[in-house]
């Protein structure tokens, strides 16, 4: 009877000893996966890459023979229209100082170096080119306003900025200093070809 007894009272202990024998399985499970979501969460990768492909290789040969050093003024003014007539005292200014060194000179490939007797060349130049700008300077832009100056809209500093810039300014450029260029590229290609032989004469013609 004691005995009888006795093995009912053990069910209790041994349903205890199950639920924490599971009760561990599962933290253990849960943990497990705990772990592995946060190593994933914040695993961090270092790889980097930079993927380029060249299309096509070009060769230039630009001759820079004058560099011209340019400081000036852009203005740009605004105002506001009604029915075509200006708005008084909408008028607003804005000024933008710059200053660049602009390099003018030519492409080198497209230079032909001809003999035309015994100890004679012909050196024909093509038209000279804007090669590009050198060390530009912005300085930060000024505005003078009117009283209604708030109704005209704002001057677009990139527009200006690119008409500083822009291919009919170097073409102003090289027409102002034509002469010039005529005389580096003239010095240029003598030196040249009179270093191998100083007895060598040598003609140019330009183009345009």
């Amino acid at each position: 009877m004691n005995f009888f007894k006795a093995r009912v009272l053990l069910w209790p202990l041994l349903l205890i000893t199950f639920l924490v024998l599971a009760g561990m399985g599962a933290a253990f499970a849960f943990g497990g996966l705990n772990a592995l979501a946060l190593k994933s969460l914040f695993t961090s990768s270092s790889n980097e890459r930079d993927s380029q492909v060249v299309q096509s290789v070009t060769s230039i040969q630009e001759v820079a023979l004058l560099s011209l050093h340019i400081e000036g003024l852009a203005r740009d003014e605004r105002n506001r229209e009604i029915l075509g007539v200006a708005i008084p005292a909408s008028e607003k200014t804005t000024l933008i100082q710059y200053k660049f060194d602009a390099k003018l000179g030519i492409d080198g490939s497209q230079v032909k170096i001809e003999p035309t007797g015994p100890g004679s060349f012909r050196v024909t130049i093509p038209e000279f080119i804007g090669i590009g700008f050198d060390d530009p300077v912005f300085e930060d832009a000024l505005e003078s306003n009117n009283a209604l100056s708030w109704l005209a809209p704002p001057a677009v500093q990139t527009r200006m900025i690119n008409n500083i810039l822009s291919d009919e300014n170097k073409q102003k450029y090289i027409s102002e200093n034509e002469a010039e260029l005529k005389d580096q590229a003239k010095s240029f290609y003598s030196g040249i070809i009179t270093s191998i032989d100083p007895e060598i004469t040598v003609a140019f013609d330009f183009a345009g």
